[in-house]
């Protein structure tokens, strides 16, 4: 009788994306994610002040662009509304039911160039992201 040995899935996997925890442990995750504040701690490549320069450019054209027509990769049509540091997002005249805070956005942005909204899939309204920050009026040159 030959015993067969397999490797547990779960237990190959023990140590990948270790590089995701180096700035913030578990708990602290949890709790950002409860809190609604998905940033996630900010690198020493994604603190310099090119970064938040870059971030503050695009939020003035997302704040600038407001109320225009913009569309998914689908083709769905779509506006916004800006409310401080929060989006809400329109499809006709029915608003969207999730917010789409700045924070996000600026995690989105620390991901740009995108190539599709799966790359963004776990921020809030990932489609509507993807096509706002892929847009050249909000963009521009950037990425």
């Amino acid at each position: 009788m030959s015993l067969i040995r397999t490797e547990d899935p779960v237990l190959a996997m023990l140590g990948v994306g270790q590089q995701l925890w180096e700035h913030e442990d578990g708990d602290q995750f949890v709790e950002r994610l409860r809190s609604e504040n998905i940033s996630a701690p900010l690198s020493p490549r994604q603190a310099a002040s090119s970064a938040e320069d870059l971030c503050d450019a695009v939020w003035r054209g997302i704040q600038s662009h407001q109320g225009e027509q913009f569309h998914t990769v689908r083709g769905v049509p779509f506006t916004f509304q800006v409310e401080g540091s929060v989006i809400w997002f329109f499809r006709g005249r029915k608003r969207v039911n999730r917010k789409l805070t700045r924070a996000q956005v600026e995690l989105a942005i620390s991901r740009c160039p995108l190539k599709s909204a799966a790359e963004i899939r776990g921020l809030m309204d990932s489609p509507y992201l993807f096509a706002l920050l892929m847009d050249r009026r909000i963009r521009g040159q950037a990425w």
